[in-house]
Formats: structure tokens, C-alpha cells, sequence
């Protein structure tokens, strides 16, 4: 099982469409009340502890699960109790310290955002959002680091122009692995549902990366295997979300505009029961043994507008 564990929803950027709708990491904000729904630094250690012990993967990820003294204390932890290869952090390219560094050296993959390159004009993302993914993932790669590109298709992102661009990029820098992933309509990305390709337009993407040849490697979220009818939905079944509150939902990517998952997704609450009695509850009594052939999340998604 693949838990991806949002530690904080703070994040240093605004991007328009964010899936999880961050908050952004203003200076001078009291940061003390807007954590207040968040969980404590004893109850993410307890989250951690229930994780471990069912052996699970985790992508730590946000938000920025590095922003924080005490989120950067519980993958510290988890570098600690668990196997490097079961830990992933998807992260921003903001304040790189040299102590996140040596933190991340203790890590599988650290994942980072990277939609266009400079030269292309994207109205979705803040401005220097891709040039710091870009110059944090060259620091991460000199360092001898695991280094994962992630890049959304959507309309301003999707050209062959654009990915062509990337790949030459990702391949002469060193990055390792490349992501590709669908565009969710959920998070304040529900304002954003004209930049959603068509899933021919998905399928024609997916060929032409297909068809690049280079060191990085390629790899497709399972959602866009789903629209190439190779896959099943994945929620609950291959993986769950854990959200800053310790609310556990089926997808993590079933998230309205106030960062909360829909309905028909809270499937538990963390650290209160066990993932045991979680996942059980999420079979028998929701459903979700039966692996959907469509996207469960983007379907609510879309019947809420």
C-alpha cells in the first residue's frame, strides 16, 4: 500500500489550480492558528508508528513537507524506523538548506513539479516556480541524490514542443526519472476544468512521450493508464491519502476547494484507529475492493460542478 501523507497544506507558492488548495506561506501570517486543525508533532509520530507497522510506502508530501522544523522532524523519524526505499518526499524547490540535503540523502526519491521551462509562458504557476524545481534538482543530483521530475498535463503543458523540451532537459542535467501525470480536476483546480484535456488528447501525449528516446526514464500516474484502459482505479485498494488533520481518504487526490475530501472518500481518522480497521472499513462497507475502470476521484470531481 502507498500512502501519500500531506504533512501541513502551507506552501511557499499560489499555483491557481493546486489540487490540495494550499495555503499560502506569507510572511508574517500566525501560523500557530492556522496549524491549529493540523495535527500535532506527537500525533503525526503516532500516524508514522501505524504506518511503519504495517509496512507501507510513503510519499511525504504537502504543501511542503519540508517548510516546517517539526514535518522536517517526522521524515527525519521515518528515516529512522524505515527502509530508504519506502520513503519518498514530493517537494517545492524553495529554501534548499544544506540540512534538508542531508536529510534527503536518507531517502529513495524526492519528487519536484516541473510543468514547462522558461521560455514557455504559463499562467498557472507563480513566477520562478519552475526555475526553482529546475535549480533544486541539479543541486539534489550533484549531491548524489534520487531525483524525480513531475510534470501535469494540461492545455499550456501538453504540446510536443513542451515535453520534447523537458526531456532534453531532464536527460542533460541527470535527472532520473520522469513523471507524468493527469490532470485532476479537484482542490482549487475545480475552477480550472477548460484546461482538462480530452482523453484522446491524454492518449496522443502519452504515445508521443512513448516515442522519446533518452537517459531519464518515463513513467505514467495510473490514472492516465486508466484512460488508456490498461488500469483500474487505484483508491484504497493500492493506495490511500492522509490529510493534514489525519483524516484518511481513498484518493488522495479526492479533494474539494477547502482542501477536504469528498464526500464518500473519509474512510477513517488517524492516529484514533488503526489502518487495519481503516482499510477493512473501506472494503466492506464502501466498496472499494472493486477496482473501478474509471477515475472515482475526477468523476465526483466533475458531478460537484
Amino acid at each position: 500500500m502507498y500512502v501519500i501523507w500531506n504533512l501541513t497544506r502551507v506552501c511557499p507558492w499560489k499555483c491557481k489550480f493546486c489540487c490540495v488548495s494550499a495555503m499560502n506561506a506569507t510572511k508574517g501570517k500566525n501560523w500557530q492558528q492556522l496549524r491549529a486543525s493540523e495535527l500535532t508533532l506527537e500525533q503525526k509520530m503516532e500516524v508514522l508508528s501505524r504506518i511503519v507497522k504495517e509496512s507501507m510506502t510513503i510519499d511525504f508530501s504537502g504543501g511542503d513537507p519540508l517548510y516546517f522544523d517539526e514535518d522536517r522532524a517526522v521524515v527525519e523519524k521515518a528515516t529512522e524506523l524505515m527502509p530508504a526505499d519506502k520513503i519518498n518526499v514530493s517537494m517545492t524547490g524553495c529554501e534548499l538548506t544544506k540540512g534538508k540535503i542531508e536529510l534527503l540523502k536518507k531517502v529513495n526519491m524526492i519528487e519536484f513539479t516541473l510543468d514547462n521551462l522558461l521560455a514557455i509562458e504559463n499562467p498557472y504557476r507563480p513566477r520562478g516556480f519552475n526555475l526553482a524545481s529546475m535549480k533544486a534538482m541539479r543541486r539534489l543530483v550533484d549531491a548524489g541524490i534520487m531525483v524525480s521530475a513531475v510534470t501535469i498535463l494540461y492545455k499550456p503543458t501538453m504540446t510536443q514542443e513542451n515535453l520534447s523540451s523537458i526531456y532534453e532537459w531532464l536527460c542533460r542535467h541527470g535527472i532520473q526519472e520522469w513523471d507524468i501525470l493527469k490532470f485532476y480536476p479537484v482542490g482549487r483546480g475545480m475552477d480550472y476544468l477548460d484546461v482538462a484535456p480530452t482523453d484522446q488528447q491524454y492518449i496522443e501525449a502519452i504515445n508521443y512521450l512513448r516515442s522519446l528516446k533518452g537517459s531519464t526514464h518515463i513513467s505514467f500516474q495510473h490514472s492516465l493508464r486508466v484512460v488508456e484502459g490498461t488500469d483500474r482505479c487505484h483508491a484504497a485498494v493500492n493506495s490511500i491519502g492522509v490529510l493534514p488533520d489525519g483524516e484518511v481518504t481513498a484518493c488522495a487526490w479526492a479533494l474539494d476547494q477547502n482542501g477536504c475530501s469528498f464526500d464518500g472518500f473519509r474512510i477513517g481518522k488517524l492516529p484514533e484507529e488503526s489502518l487495519n480497521a481503516i482499510l477493512k472499513r473501506a472494503h466492506t462497507e464502501l466498496g472499494y475492493d472493486q477496482r473501478a475502470k474509471y477515475c472515482r476521484a475526477e468523476l465526483c470531481a466533475r458531478a460537484m460542478k
